[in-house]
């Protein structure tokens, strides 16, 4: 299996925040579920978009730290493309296709390459991907106080999303928002206290054409070294 150290979980997002700063929370009386709505719209309506990502994850007492960049491309005809690429501490690609999850990491000279069927559902592939409506499977709730955030001068608005029936990766998803609803941030908690979280920045939506061939070859394209070790499962 490829270092967990930085990949994200098949779920893809998940940190504890521990600063003294306000709690951003919807405002009194906001529609949560008509937030989350409005959340989904707004990625569902985007042929592309681009982001860089800083990722914290704490889990058995430790702290590892990532960074690096993402695309999420909608193509004319197939399935939704997403591709982290990860360039701290160690170079690792995460490209799921729509109908294969590689994961390729660079110090091990070796790509897992399994289906991507289990995210379809996945409620990290439903937000950026527009595959299915995530009020099906999680009930929106008031932020938690135990999460403290503060974005400088950006105010922003948060929600948690807790599963309506037990799931086995996600105990609850944390969403931080700006105005427009672009998600800025985003923290992932298990049922194994492990916390993860996801700082996004530098987005840019629609920059690719859904109907250019380049940009799909360029997005799923590996290029990977002579002799890396192909791993199927």
């Amino acid at each position: 299996m490829p270092d967990k150290k930085t990949s994200l979980p098949a779920a893809l997002f998940f940190c504890l925040i521990c600063s003294f700063y306000a709690v951003a929370t919807a405002a009194p009386g906001v529609d949560l579920a008509g937030q989350v709505e409005k959340i989904q719209k707004k990625y569902r309506d985007f042929t592309s978009l681009s982001l860089d990502f800083k990722q914290l994850t704490r889990s058995g007492g430790r702290l590892r730290e990532g960074a690096g960049n993402a695309v999420f491309f909608r193509p004319v005809d197939g399935p939704g493309i997403m591709r982290w690429n990860y360039t701290e501490p160690d170079t690792q690609i995460i490209l799921n296709d729509g109908n294969h999850l590689s994961i390729y990491t660079q110090k091990d000279n070796q790509v897992l390459v399994t289906s991507a069927e289990a995210l379809q559902s996945d409620i990290t592939y439903a937000f950026f991907a527009g595959t299915r409506n995530v009020l099906d499977d999680f009930t929106p709730k008031p932020a938690s106080e135990r999460f403290i955030f503060n974005n400088g001068d950006t105010p922003l608005q948060a929600l948690q999303l807790v599963p309506k029936k037990p799931q086995t990766q996600i105990k609850a998803l944390h969403i931080w928002y700006d105005s427009t609803f672009f998600i800025k941030k985003l923290i992932m908690e298990d049922y194994f206290d492990s916390l993860t979280e996801l700082s996004f920045s530098n987005i840019k939506p629609d920059t690719l054409q859904a109907d250019s061939q380049a940009a799909l070859k360029k997005i799923t394209r590996l290029d990977l070294p002579p002799g890396t070790e192909v791993i199927s499962q």
